[in-house]
This record gives structure tokens, sequence and C-alpha cells, in this order.
């Protein structure tokens, strides 16, 4: 891991490090490229997929595969700085899983996981929010766990 200048490169190096990323692109609202932090296999540790292997016969898990890309940053510090503000929704893939999670009123979190293999994607499970929203099952969920919150 290579010495970096800011301290937003250190953060986001240190989550490669761990493996929790893979790599971070951050550009401006032009495309330009003002950071980018992308692991290598070695730094990951193990053999060229990221596996270490114990001698055993088993092979480790491979490496979780992911990126975090924001866009239209201008050039910062520190993450404070981005002001990025609360996603609408994040979204994650996990080997064959597909993942949207949206915050919703009251603290609760909806989860919709998909399977890629039968062909779902993010846009499909985030074109279902509006009908499971418009549901009086979903609603009535909704303030019961709020009332239970409070």
């Amino acid at each position: 891991m290579d010495a970096p200048g800011t301290a937003v490169e250190q953060y986001f190096n240190q989550l490669i490090h761990m493996r929790l990323l893979t790599q971070v692109v951050v550009s401006d609202k032009q495309g330009n490229t003002i950071l980018a932090c992308f692991g290598t296999p070695g730094s990951m540790g193990g053999d060229v997929y990221g596996i270490s292997g114990s001698g055993d016969g088993q092979e480790g898990e491979p490496p979780m595969e992911s990126n975090v890309t924001v866009s239209g940053a201008r050039y910062f510090q520190n993450l404070e700085q981005l002001q990025l503000g609360t996603p609408t929704y994040i979204t994650a893939q996990y080997h064959d899983a597909v993942v949207v999670q949206l915050m919703e009123s009251g603290g609760s979190i909806l989860t919709l996981i998909g399977s890629r293999a039968r062909g779902h994607c993010t846009g499909g499970l985030l074109s279902l929010v509006p009908q499971i929203h418009s549901t009086a099952v979903y609603t009535e969920l909704l303030r019961k766990v709020e009332e239970c919150v409070q």
C-alpha cells in the first residue's frame, strides 16, 4: 500500500486492504477521475485471486468483488467535504445475489434480494418498491414497527 496523499485515500486504501472493497473511483461532473484506489493481487494476500491456501486441501473464499463510484464531486480532503447526503437506496451484488436496501420512515430498512441467474437486476427490484409501498399490509407493518421503536 503506497503512502497516500489525503485522508480520504488512506481511508479507501484501508478498506481495500481489509478486502471490504476492491476499487474506489471518484470523478467530477465532467467525468474526470480525481481519485482512484485499486487493490492489487499482492495487496490482497494469498495467490492471484486473493485465496490463501491453508495446506489442507481446502480453498479459501474468493475475494469479494465490489466498487464504489462517487460522481459529481469536486476536489476534497476528507469525507465530510463531499457532502453526499443520504442515498435514496444502496445496492450490492454478492456472487449471484442482487441486493437493494432503502431507508423507510421510522428507521426501518426495506431489503429486496434477487437472483441474477433468474434475471433479477437492480432496476427490476427498484420497480417493485412503489408496488410494495402502496400495499395496506406494508403500510400497517411500518406503522407497527414505528410504534415499537417509540
